[in-house]
């Protein structure tokens, strides 16, 4: 066979085994290197515990390597960012949470990312209530006698939050709003500056995420008045719902996992695949019912379906009550 025509059959013929690869062998390709999560929160934040234990329990059920990376900074926004305008091959994912795929786009001017249209979603992963704890020393021991005493004395008593626009900050307007009550607003840099002065008594009560004020309250250092989820926890089982008292006010932190929009279809359910084993594994479930989760449907569809409803509710009520960051 002449050099020419054998390099023509040569090329022919690779083009064609090319072709025969089917689907499944294709995708076995993927991963061809570590999956990494982008955390847009520091380390020690539920954010980054829900994406260290996503990342052990992917790793374990698909063999895959897989890293967390914090990328912190502006509200969520830097580390949101980076996976927005990051390569689309599907080993950059972006643990998302409210702050990022939710409130920010009404609370900053400008974001270099689109939540509705620069991300595919992969796995709702968690969802936290927050519990409204007050000090000791607050006069009223239930939900109902706190209104009363509240509406009593507008202005007289504070809460203290994370920072602006933060969802424990979100959570305090909101209940405002559905109550009618006015209570002074407290921001602090962070979630443990915030907490560190409620236990002291210099701020009178705060709306804190699970994980982080849990054992305060089982300890009698904070009164827990309610807790934000649709139904009661099993580690408080005698603190009402804010909707048991009346107050239409379902609240709470909600992490997921998500992808590029641009993520190849094939590489998009792999990960789904994966992650949805990861997560219904015992192992996975009972880790996160330590942080505080309540069971939720993980499919991308209800995650859509979430970041929809919660976009829409919570730039309104930003909107509504005019709240900027500082």
């Amino acid at each position: 066979m002449k050099r020419r025509n054998f390099l023509q059959y040569a090329s022919t013929a690779t083009a064609a085994s090319v072709l025969s690869v089917s689907p499944a062998v294709q995708a076995q390709a993927f991963p061809s290197k570590p999956i990494r999560i982008i955390c847009p929160y520091p380390p020690g934040a539920t954010t980054d515990a829900v994406s260290r234990l996503m990342a052990n329990a992917l790793q374990t059920e698909s063999g895959a390597t897989v890293i967390v990376d914090n990328r912190s900074g502006a509200g969520g926004n830097i580390g949101t960012e980076s996976v927005a305008r990051g390569e689309a091959d599907g080993h950059t994912l972006l643990l998302g949470a409210l702050g990022p795929l939710a409130a920010n786009p009404a609370l900053y001017p400008k974001l270099n990312f689109d939540p509705a249209r620069d991300f595919t979603p992969l796995a709702l992963a968690a969802s936290v209530p927050l519990i409204w704890a007050v000090h000791p020393s607050f006069a009223a021991t239930t939900l109902k006698e706190a209104l009363e005493l509240l509406r009593r004395s507008p202005g007289k008593f504070s809460y203290a939050s994370a920072g602006n626009g933060t969802p424990q900050h979100l959570a305090g307007e909101l209940v405002k709003q559905q109550t009618g009550t006015s209570i002074l607003h407290i921001p602090y840099r962070g979630s443990a500056p915030a907490l560190n002065d409620v236990l002291g008594g210099t701020v009178h009560m705060v709306f804190e995420a699970t994980p982080a004020i849990l054992q305060h309250v089982q300890s009698g250092r904070l009164k827990a008045l309610a807790v934000t989820a649709a139904r009661r926890i099993p580690s408080l089982p005698n603190v009402p719902t804010l909707k048991e008292s009346g107050v239409d006010a379902d609240i709470g932190g909600w992490y997921g996992f998500l992808a590029p929009a641009a993520t190849p279809a094939d590489r998009t359910r792999w990960l789904v695949t994966h992650m949805s084993a990861a997560l219904a594994s015992k192992a996975t479930q009972d880790k996160l019912a330590e942080l505080g989760s309540v069971r939720i449907d993980s499919s991308p569809d209800a995650f859509a379906r979430l970041m929809t409803s919660e976009r829409a509710r919570w730039q309104k009520l930003i909107r509504d009550v005019g709240i900027r960051i500082d």
